[in-house]
């Protein structure tokens, strides 16, 4: 076995034995283990581990609160790829917490989340070219992403959905529609 594959492997099981810690899954609930464990798991290189520990600190609940750590560690994982730690990555930069506010990054980050379908970026770039903020307002792209947010469940997109549809012909909608069915999300 390559040696990066045994350490991708133990950062995969630590992050699995933090989310055992983190819920009480088949052991006691313990949020320090389960923080030791993302941490080991982030260490490793483990995307899901650096995103699950950028919760944690985000958060602040099983730890102290600190958005820098979340910002450091949601970065790392949003290099890699991970869409909810883009979407995290994102709002922080948006807010200015653990960072200086920088709304280009912000956009930045949320966009590619988005693109990859992750469900909370996608509504918000609905609302975006719904209103025409940082973008052309386009109501059919607007509903487009509101549609592909909806079809996972997204609840703040189904009420944008039919606060918007109000706004546009049934040509708009169906033209919207055909662009959500062949809408392929990006690595």
């Amino acid at each position: 076995m390559e040696p990066h594959r045994g350490r991708e492997r133990r950062g995969r099981a630590q992050n699995v034995l933090g989310r055992m810690y983190q819920s009480g899954d088949g052991v006691s609930r313990n949020y320090r283990k389960a923080v030791k464990c993302f941490r080991e798991a982030a260490e490793l290189g483990d995307a899901l581990g650096q995103y699950n520990l950028g919760r944690m600190y985000q958060r602040g609940t099983e730890i102290n609160r600190d958005c820098r750590e979340a910002v450091k560690w949601f970065r790392k994982a949003a290099i890699q790829g991970h869409d909810k730690a883009q979407y995290s990555l994102g709002v922080l930069c948006e807010k200015g917490m653990g960072i200086p506010q920088d709304l280009k990054e912000a956009a930045k980050w949320k966009l590619k989340a988005a693109e990859q379908g992750e469900a909370r970026a996608q509504n918000h770039y609905g609302v975006k070219y719904a209103k025409g903020e940082g973008v052309s307002r386009d109501y059919q792209v607007a509903y487009m992403w509101l549609l592909l947010a909806a079809s996972q469940g997204n609840r703040s997109a189904l009420k944008n959905i039919d606060s918007l549809a109000g706004k546009m012909t049934p040509e708009d909608i169906a033209k919207a529609k055909q662009m959500a069915r062949e809408w392929k999300p990006k690595a």
